[in-house]
C-alpha cells in the first residue's frame, strides 16, 4: 500500500507504504469481528492483535526499523515516529 504525505493550512502529514497483505489480513480481522458482532457474538480484535497482523511499515529502501514501540504508538495513537537505520553495501569497482 502506498504511504503518501502533504501539507495543508497549518497540518502535515507523512503515512509511510505498508505491506497490503497485512493491511488487507487486518482489514479482513476486522470485517470478520464486525459480522461476528452483528449476528450477536462478541468478537473483537485487539491493539495486540492487529500490531501483530502489522508489524510496522515496509520501506521500499530495505532499512532496518529500530524497535517497534514508534510504530506501536504511531499505529494507537496518531502520533509518534519510527526510527529507522539504513542498510548499505559497498562495492569495489575495478579501474
Amino acid at each position: 500500500l502506498n504511504g503518501s504525505s502533504g501539507i495543508a493550512v497549518g497540518m502535515a502529514t507523512n503515512i509511510p507504504p505498508h505491506n497490503l497483505r497485512e493491511i488487507l489480513r487486518a482489514c479482513t480481522a476486522l470485517v470478520e469481528a464486525r459480522i461476528n458482532q452483528l449476528q450477536g457474538g462478541s468478537m473483537t480484535v485487539s491493539e495486540d492483535k492487529l500490531c501483530k497482523l502489522v508489524p510496522g511499515p515496509d520501506f521500499p529502501t530495505g532499512a532496518s526499523i529500530l524497535g517497534m514501540e514508534g510504530a506501536r504508538k504511531l499505529y494507537t495513537t496518531g502520533n509518534g515516529g519510527i526510527l529507522m537505520r539504513a542498510i548499505t553495501e559497498i562495492e569495489q569497482v575495478s579501474r
